[in-house]
């Protein structure tokens, strides 16, 4: 991999912007967000503002957004901010810091061949920052941190994270996760630079309702749990962790898996196929492992306390570097203080947005110049966690009508209004709901 260029921005020391990807201006718009991800006061209070949203725009980018812009907002992100503050039940978390970048992490990788227990961990997405400031920029590359680090940032941010309505689609109430990581040494995090919030990148192909990635944290969890606990089992590490009995995030995944290795299964059991006749096949019958049982599934908040669990029993944990991170999140206050921003013109209500158009797709090329670099000639390949993997195919959706297409945006999801001479005569059901409350719910 080339040099990496050198970016017009003052980036935190463990990010590698990539050498080819270009830095770009992070422009913020409220009314072209798409969904929200997260709420919080920064403290000291910037140019007088102290509330601040994280949101996504249609191609997922991430955007901050002042408070004093939330009636700029379109009406569905400010009913997902509602929700939110009213599920939730607590005031928005504070962040004491002075500098604050923004990472949407696309892909996982955990080395194999590093010597140690709490070993580096590679996070590959778009960063955006430094914030607040006036040239916040956005940028590919790759940030380096710890599995503590990971295990920890998303452990101690479960409390705070964002809350959204539960659809027909969701097992579980939908969640929007964060890990505030380390981006830089202990004395500078103590002076508060060098902080990094991370929200795993969730495919767009998932984020009709909602952008919630608790799919996409329970595997970079089970992943990096995983890897602590073949260490601990090699090594004659911490009895706890190898006999810890670790779930999977989707027993679909893993039976696929063990179908891809050669293993028959059934129920629980998966059992290795019959191998061939001759030497050959005897051979691989005495290599293959014998029976294995399939793991249990697991939802999100599991691994979230597997993690809690296991982070005591890292060597020298808390480090220093975790100390002096966790000391700038303070708890919420229903009394953030009186805001002195420049006063603003009275903004129309929001409206329902349009259609969102399709996503232009991306490349993740970039990230095989990282992945290739730190490989070794004969080494064992790293594990990879890849955040924006593809959804199950869902059926074709019904052939469209002859009514123009924007018309649909406001259209529920309820059968075809009957005529209008059919409406006069029969009247409404007593209790039900006027037309336009389907366009919250969905």
């Amino acid at each position: 991999m080339r040099q990496p260029v050198a970016a017009s921005v003052s980036l935190p020391r463990y990010f590698v912007p990539h050498a080819t990807s270009p830095v770009e201006p992070a422009p913020c718009d409220a009314s072209e967000v798409v969904h929200a991800l997260d709420a919080f006061r920064l403290e000291p209070a910037y140019l007088g503002e102290s509330e601040w949203f994280v949101c996504t725009d249609v191609v997922g980018q991430l955007q901050l957004i002042p408070g004093s812009e939330r009636a700029r907002l379109p009406a569905s992100v400010q009913a997902q901010l509602a929700h939110h503050e009213v599920a939730s039940g607590r005031p928005p978390r504070r962040l004491a810091a002075t500098e604050l970048f923004f990472f949407a992490p696309e892909v996982v990788e955990h080395p194999s061949d590093v010597d140690g227990f709490n070993d580096p961990v590679y996070l590959y997405g778009t960063l955006t920052g430094p914030w607040p400031g006036n040239a916040v920029m956005r940028v590919n590359g790759q940030l380096t941190v710890t599995r503590g680090d990971v295990l920890a940032g998303f452990a101690h941010g479960a409390q705070d994270a964002f809350h959204y309505v539960k659809d027909a689609e969701s097992r579980d109430a939908p969640r929007a996760y964060h890990a505030l990581l380390p981006g830089d040494r202990a004395d500078q995090l103590a002076q508060g630079r060098g902080l990094v919030l991370a929200y795993p990148a969730v495919p767009a192909e998932l984020q009709a309702h909602h952008s919630a990635n608790g799919a996409q944290v329970a595997s970079v969890l089970h992943a990096v749990l995983g890897q602590l606990q073949d260490d601990a089992r090699a090594h004659q590490g911490p009895r706890e962790l190898a006999t810890l009995e670790l779930p999977v995030p989707s027993r679909a995944m893993a039976i696929a898996d063990l179908e891809l290795r050669g293993y028959e299964v059934k129920g629980d059991l998966a059992t290795p196929r019959p191998t061939k006749g001759g030497l050959v096949g005897k051979l691989a019958g005495w290599l293959q492992d014998g029976t294995v049982r399939v793991p249990r599934e697991a939802p999100t908040p599991e691994f979230l306390e597997l993690a809690r669990r296991v982070l005591p029993l890292l060597p020298g944990w808390p480090t220093q570097t975790e100390r002096a991170l966790r000391t700038h999140v303070l708890a919420g206050t229903l009394s953030p203080g009186p805001r002195v921003g420049v006063p603003r013109a009275p903004t129309p209500p929001a409206s329902l947005p349009p259609r969102l158009p399709t996503p232009p797709v991306r490349s993740s090329d970039w990230m095989q110049d990282f992945i290739d670099s730190h490989g070794k000639p004969g080494g064992a390949k790293p594990r990879l966690t890849h955040l924006q993997a593809k959804p199950a195919p869902r059926p074709p959706p019904a052939a469209p009508s002859s009514a123009a297409s924007w018309q649909s945006d406001f259209a529920p999801a309820a059968p075809a209004r009957p005529a209008p001479r059919q409406q006069e005569k029969a009247p409404a059901p007593h209790g039900k709901k006027p037309d336009w409350m389907s366009d919250f719910e969905d």
